[in-house]
């Protein structure tokens, strides 16, 4: 086995998720305003931005995992978890804990986030979960 190659693949793909996601950074906020399948619902309250926890091949994911909303956005996370058992999620930099129930859809308001930055996401329930990232744009 190459293992320089493999190092290489690896960088290149991750280079490439990074590229994907400062694209997003710039390209979703533009489209905010606008109702698409993406960005959820938008009404007098705020935007309405979909979230799903689900299992996928034995691993625990938010689908989307990241989300990315504007500096001062109304924002409001409907979250539907598609598995039997309760899952968490948390955004511990923001003060958002919720325990999401089987089967259930739960929503999550978000507060007015001033500042620009990176927010983990992740089951405060089961550690060992993938995590999710929340983008705050200018």
């Amino acid at each position: 086995m190459d293992h320089t190659k493999d190092r290489t693949n690896r960088r290149a793909r991750t280079l490439a998720g990074v590229v994907m996601v400062a694209w997003l950074a710039a390209a979703l906020p533009a489209c905010a305003d606008e109702h698409d399948a993406t960005s959820g619902k938008s009404d007098a309250a705020g935007r309405v931005v979909q979230v799903v926890t689900t299992n996928v091949q034995g691993k625990n994911v938010y689908i989307p995992s990241t989300v990315v909303i504007q500096e001062g956005e109304e924002v409001t996370l409907s979250i539907f978890n598609t598995t039997d058992t309760p899952h968490g999620f948390r955004i511990a930099d923001l003060g958002v804990e919720e325990v999401l129930m089987p089967g259930k859809e739960t929503e999550v308001k978000l507060p007015k986030v001033k500042e620009e930055g990176l927010h983990l996401i992740d089951c405060q329930l089961h550690p060992a979960h993938r995590t999710a990232t929340l983008v705050v744009v200018d």
